[in-house]
């Protein structure tokens, strides 16, 4: 399977791992503790709207009206005063997040029912009991248990005055709370304390709304009240409320022809947003995720005694002023950490204090009344985040190299954190966190590294079971550091520079010696030969017999191979020039060899048959350099290159040899001696390769004359030179058979 290949599969494993989790329950909580938490706390608090507060029972307004410190021990009397106070201070609705199930004082009774049913608009709390029922066979066996609700309503004297009576269970997760109905389908889809107080705020504009639905024809409209009037007690709001929401959810087109006639409508902004909170509430789910406003207090919380007396200390006197909002009444304490209706949330302070059941209620109200509960992403949308970031996450992390995959990863994660953040805070969109980054990303950091680990070790081990018998280790470990390199042994053409390397004269040594002590020799000549072609970035080739085969540029592409094959060559004369007095030692005799170099395009790669293999080169470049190999005993010169590898070679000094065109080759080359690296040369030797190559400039333009004057000049100065009698001996040739009119200067050479 290819690398890449593997990366899509790995990270789609990522994804689909991701999409899987957060799909299942185990997910969900882990994104409401950790993901949902990390949202609310980057975002940090937020204004609450202005059309909700809260009216604070606790142990410092008992004390203040000297009254019991529950409220359960009050007067109910003095529960008729406050709604007498929060009309006059032009409260809209009234919701008691109380108990009221036992009668008391039936006087007190008595005066606050009155008072409930004066103001029409108070909503009280009905309790919510819920227990395991046994379940019996027809035999009479108990076959196992179920689970039942069961409403339990106020007292009849205030049940009977009551605008409206709803229940306010709350789902918790563990000791946390990060939802809450607005519908109990448990129970008949009952509707519950926040969907009651905006249905009862909404009866100011019941009858348009009426008129809304008749116009968009919705399911059962005969059977609610035609008239705000006819809406007079709880009963009534209840069957209205539940009729509603079986309307909406038998004709799921209903609310968008709700919407498009509320567009249409010609009402003020206040009628159009209560009418679109009924639209979404009625069409919405059951259950809703909470937007907190911050921690306890965020909506404000007046003193019970303040709305009683007109006064409490530190408080705003515009606090009082109730106009057009939505109250609520229960027992809230922003000091006690032990207050008895308390939830733990995101926000509960660090000294302990918890959010009150009754702010919660007002915070799932204010949150339906103006749109903003949280919108966690659907089923489908979070398995297509998480198959998405799985996927990039996890192939980018197996494809990079860890020095780009972990930073990027990491700069895409924050990128995809800022994102969410900024769609948590501008659009409460609730996405995929905890999972993404706190699992995801660590799982394909773990993995995909690993992975990396294991797939490099594999790749250094094949690279050095392929190349560590041609290439030098330092080479092996260039090529395993870059794994998103091909390095393939499958043939292919390339520029290469190809070495010879030869003994001069081996039959005669190896007759001389035996063949244990010819192969000591011949150890004791590979060895340093093989370590200067390693360090000079070298690719072995072969050995044959006393021959060395070298080149460069394979497998790892080397810009500079005509270089570092030419400085091998001049190290290994060099070397050779030393190990003489360990070969007397030996008692063997002295060795020479004849070096070529040629450069050009050949092919290389693993060739040879199913029983025998080998990494190697083939080409008419190839070919040449063996040639030219062969041409050192003939100009009597140690080291020949071609013309195109002088012209890649910087800081060299060059003798030009000939034109030449060898057997079996057409194509007639420049060839030079390659003398040493510039600056280590003698000055002497410099002056006559700099007088070598005038001579040859006279050779090659015909002047002869010109030309037997500077290489006679040259033997008599170095006699033991070859090459300058060889050009002696080829002038007084080409004189005497008057070759010059198209003469070319090519010297063909007829034998290998």
């Amino acid at each position: 399977m290819k690398h890449w290949v593997k990366g899509l599969v790995f990270g789609a494993a990522t994804g689909l791992m991701g999409a899987i989790l957060g799909l299942s329950q185990i997910g969900t909580d882990f994104e409401q503790n950790v993901g949902l938490d990390w949202l609310f706390n980057i975002r940090g608090p937020i204004p609450p709207p202005g059309n909700a507060a809260v009216i604070a029972i606790n142990k410092n307004a008992a004390d203040s009206l000297g009254l019991p410190p529950l409220p359960r021990d009050w007067p109910r009397s003095i529960h008729a005063r406050l709604i007498e106070n929060l009309i006059e201070r032009g409260a809209s609705v009234i919701v008691f997040d109380m108990d009221f199930q036992r009668p008391k004082d039936g006087i007190d009774d008595r005066e606050f029912g009155k008072a409930i049913a004066d103001s029409g608009k108070v909503v009280l709390f009905e309790r919510l009991d819920g227990m395991r029922q046994p379940v019996f066979n027809i035999n009479g066996q108990q076959t196992g248990t179920i689970w039942t609700e069961q409403l339990v309503p106020p007292i009849p004297v205030l049940n009977e005055s009551a605008i409206a009576i709803a229940p306010f269970p709350l789902p918790k997760v563990q000791v946390n709370v990060y939802q809450f109905w607005a519908f109990k389908p448990s129970v008949g889809d009952a509707a519950t304390i926040p969907a009651a107080a905006l249905q009862v705020l909404a009866l100011s504009v019941y009858d348009r709304w009426v008129e809304m639905l008749k116009r968009a024809v919705a399911p059962g409209i005969d059977k609610i009240p035609p008239r705000r009037v006819e809406v007079r007690n709880a009963a009534d709001l209840s069957q209205l409320m539940i009729s509603l929401r079986h309307a909406f959810r038998s004709d799921p087109l209903l609310e968008e022809r709700m919407e498009e006639a509320v567009e249409h409508e010609q009402i003020n902004d206040r009628e159009a947003g209560l009418i679109k909170a009924l639209i979404r509430l009625y069409a919405g789910e059951d259950n809703h995720y909470l937007n907190f406003y911050g921690p306890p207090g965020s909506i404000p919380n007046i003193p019970y005694n303040a709305v009683i007396t007109g006064e409490a200390p530190g408080l705003d006197p515009l606090a009082l002023d109730l106009t057009g909002k939505v109250v609520f009444v229960g027992y809230s304490d922003l000091y006690d950490p032990g207050q008895p209706d308390r939830f733990y949330t995101v926000f509960t302070r660090n000294d302990g204090v918890d959010l009150s059941g009754v702010e919660i209620a007002a915070t799932a109200f204010a949150n339906m009344l103006t749109n903003r509960t949280l919108r966690p992403a659907g089923m489908t949308s979070t398995a297509v985040i998480l198959m998405l970031t799985g996927l990039i996450l996890g192939s980018g992390i197996y494809l990079l190299s860890a020095t780009i995959a972990v930073p990027l990863a990491l700069l895409l994660s924050a990128l995809y954190i800022a994102g969410v953040q900024y769609a948590f805070n501008s659009a409460d969109l609730w996405l995929p966190l905890a999972t993404p980054i706190l699992v995801q990303l660590p799982v394909a950091l773990f993995v995909g590294l690993l992975a990396q680990y294991v797939a490099e070790a594999r790749n250094r081990r094949h690279l050095k079971a392929v190349f560590g018998r041609y290439v030098p280790p330092e080479i092996v470990d260039e090529m395993s550091r870059h794994p998103d390199q091909e390095f393939s042994v499958e043939g292919e053409s390339r520029e290469l520079s190809v070495l010879f390397c030869d003994i001069r004269s081996f039959t005669t040594i190896s007759e001389s010696l035996p063949a244990d002590e010819l192969k000591k020799l011949l150890n004791h000549f590979f060895t340093p030969m093989t370590r200067i072609i390693f360090e000079k970035r070298g690719t072995i080739d072969k050995y044959v017999g006393d021959m060395i085969m070298a080149f460069w540029g394979a497998p790892v592409h080397d810009p500079g191979h005509c270089q570092h094959a030419v400085e091998a060559a001049l190290a290994m004369l060099n070397e050779l020039q030393g190990m003489r007095d360990e070969f007397r030692e030996h008692n063997w005799p002295e060795v020479n060899i004849g070096i070529g170099i040629n450069t050009g395009l050949m092919n290389v790669g693993d060739m040879g048959s199913e029983y025998r293999r080998a990494y190697t080169v083939i080409g008419d470049a190839v070919n040449l350099g063996s040639r030219l190999e062969g041409l050192t005993k003939y100009y009597g010169v140690r080291l020949i290159i071609s013309e195109s590898t002088a012209e890649g070679l910087e800081e060299i000094v060059l003798r030009r040899l000939d034109r030449v065109r060898v057997k079996g080759k057409n194509k007639p080359v420049f060839i030079y001696e390659a003398v040493g690296k510039q600056g280590s040369v003698p000055d002497e030797l410099v002056n006559e390769v700099s007088g070598s190559n005038q001579a040859l400039d006279y050779y090659f333009s015909g002047d002869w004359q010109k030309a037997r004057s500077a290489f006679q000049r040259l033997r008599d100065t170095v006699p033991e030179r070859k090459l300058y009698a060889l050009y002696l001996d080829r002038i007084d040739e080409l004189q005497s058979k008057n070759r010059k009119e198209g003469w070319d200067g090519v010297f063909e050479h007829t034998s290998k």
